[in-house]
């Protein structure tokens, strides 16, 4: 009964004007999954019918949720909070997917005029390898100018920076060669940054091990290898 009366509190009679604002998230449900990429799942939700609240969800192998599925515990709580407070500050809190593996959500409610109508979700899963995660991002690396002569080497604001960059855009290059075995990538990956100088620069090895999630001594391998 407490659920329910809850429900019933958030529940809103939707005006047209209401319809219209939460129709105009959905483009933005689907640019914010396309963006960070499949390990983030993005839900919005009408208060119009809190029981079947979802009515658009991106990704949603991580949840298993689907649309017309009810509000979560925490989404319910968000709004209620708001109702109480009317400050429309993000939620920000860990939970788990479908499968027990963590993941980090934000919360925000979508408002008209004052009045909570809807909730946005955004659910990323915070067990991907980091070289995955780098190498969905570097898809969105803006184009750099050369240092010098050296048309491999990028820009960067620090050493940090450039080896990020330069091990993100040689996982996206390595990972879509369908001609090299996937037990052998990581190795290919350290042999293409061994030809663009990386390995010149002093602390390298161990800053490439650590993003690739290898053993400084694994990359040392690699290069001997290469060197022979």
């Amino acid at each position: 009964m407490k659920k329910q009366a809850e429900l019933d509190i958030i529940r809103v009679d939707m005006t047209s004007e209401d319809e219209a604002i939460l129709k105009s998230y959905k483009d933005a449900v689907d640019g914010i999954a396309a963006f960070f990429g499949k390990h983030c799942e993005v839900a919005l939700h009408s208060l119009k019918d809190p029981e079947h609240a979802i009515i658009k969800i991106v990704n949603n192998q991580h949840t298993k949720r689907v649309v017309g599925g009810a509000l979560s515990e925490h989404g319910l709580q968000t709004l209620l909070d708001f109702q109480k407070s009317g400050k429309q500050d993000f939620t920000i809190y860990t939970t788990s997917a479908a499968n027990g593996e963590p993941m980090r959500t934000v919360q925000t409610v979508i408002t008209n005029d004052g009045r909570s109508i809807g909730l946005l979700g955004i659910n990323f899963n915070m067990s991907i390898p980091l070289a995955e995660f780098i190498s969905a991002f570097s898809l969105f690396h803006e184009p750099v100018a050369p240092v010098s002569d050296n048309k491999d080497m990028m820009v960067a604001d620090s050493v940090e920076d450039l080896i990020h960059n330069a091990v993100g855009d040689m996982v996206m290059d390595i990972s879509t060669n369908i001609n090299i075995p996937n037990h052998e990538k990581n190795k290919y990956i350290v042999y293409g940054l061994y030809e663009k100088g990386i390995f010149d620069i002093k602390g390298s090895v161990v800053m490439v091990a650590k993003e690739l999630k290898l053993s400084k001594y694994t990359i040392y391998g690699y290069i001997r290898e290469l060197k022979n």
